[in-house]
């Protein structure tokens, strides 16, 4: 690696305040989340043209942050393994509990783009669904690369791994997501008080997630793979599946991701502990 052991955090922390910038220009003056697409691609797109900068100038291979090809299809059924039953659960309780409220609910497929402050659906047919997916593909890609691949694995030439997915990993990937309610106060469909509650939720939860998807990183030989795929059904179940009653749709969608990410962080600690166990007989 073309860099001095001493100067990985500074690189790494600057990596990330170069993305946050990309990110808030993208939240904040191009709005491409009000567009047609419904999401902030600019500053994605963009993160994954740095990624290949990163690479190159680190001397890495692709296979050093995450990227084993071999592993691609084993890497896909575990990520199905681990989020289809967590999100099916967390589904059918929020229908059932519905149902008990008597609000008649069903299960629908259509595509919304995701806000705080609630879903808005978007027109186009399966287009619109096709480029949602295709959306999502590139939001896992840049950011389980970056997260997990970059932060990771260059973290632990200085660092543990516990510090490395702990603070470069998980603790940045918080004060990712907790940039919205920002703009939402700023634009006034958040109260201080509501937003600075919301970015404290969504800094615990994503923190959360990405301790989660860098045990899956380490678990899998630093293979990227499971971890995209956990990440894409999570987002992706967000924009395409929805719970519709009599009188609006997904009215707890918090409570839905809430369940499903608890369920899936349990199957990922449990599966940790007995990787751990099983390398100390090895």
């Amino acid at each position: 690696m073309n860099l001095n052991k001493k100067y990985i955090p500074i690189f790494l922390i600057g990596f990330f305040l170069i993305l946050y910038a990309l990110r808030l220009m993208d939240a904040f003056i191009l709005r491409t989340d009000q567009g047609p697409i419904g999401e902030l691609f600019t500053h994605k797109i963009i993160g994954i043209v740095l990624l290949v900068a990163v690479v190159y100038f680190l001397r890495l291979k692709w296979v050093d942050v995450g990227f084993k090809w071999n592993l691609f299809g084993r890497g896909i059924l575990i990520g199905i393994a681990i989020a289809a039953p967590a999100y099916i659960t967390a589904y059918v309780v929020e229908i059932i509990i519905a149902a008990v409220q008597g609000k008649s609910p069903s299960f629908q497929f259509y595509a919304t783009s995701y806000n705080i402050t609630g879903n808005t659906a978007l027109n186009g047919g399966v287009w619109i669904i096709l480029i949602v997916i295709i959306g999502n593909i590139i939001n896992v890609i840049m950011e389980n690369s970056i997260f997990s691949g970059i932060m990771i694995s260059v973290g632990e030439k200085r660092h543990s791994f516990f510090f490395a997915n702990g603070f470069y990993s998980s603790f940045l990937f918080g004060l990712w997501h907790s940039m919205m309610p920002l703009r939402n106060y700023v634009d006034g469909s958040q109260s201080l008080t509501g937003a600075v509650l919301t970015a404290l939720m969504f800094l615990g939860s994503s923190f959360l997630f990405s301790v989660q998807l860098g045990m899956q990183f380490k678990q899998a030989n630093s293979s990227l793979w499971d971890g995209m795929t956990v990440h894409f059904i999570n987002n992706v179940s967000v924009n395409l599946f929805h719970v519709v009653f009599t009188n609006g749709t997904d009215s707890n969608p918090t409570m839905r991701l809430a369940i499903a990410q608890t369920i899936m962080f349990i199957i990922v600690t449990l599966r940790w502990f007995m990787w751990k166990k099983q390398n100390i007989k090895n």
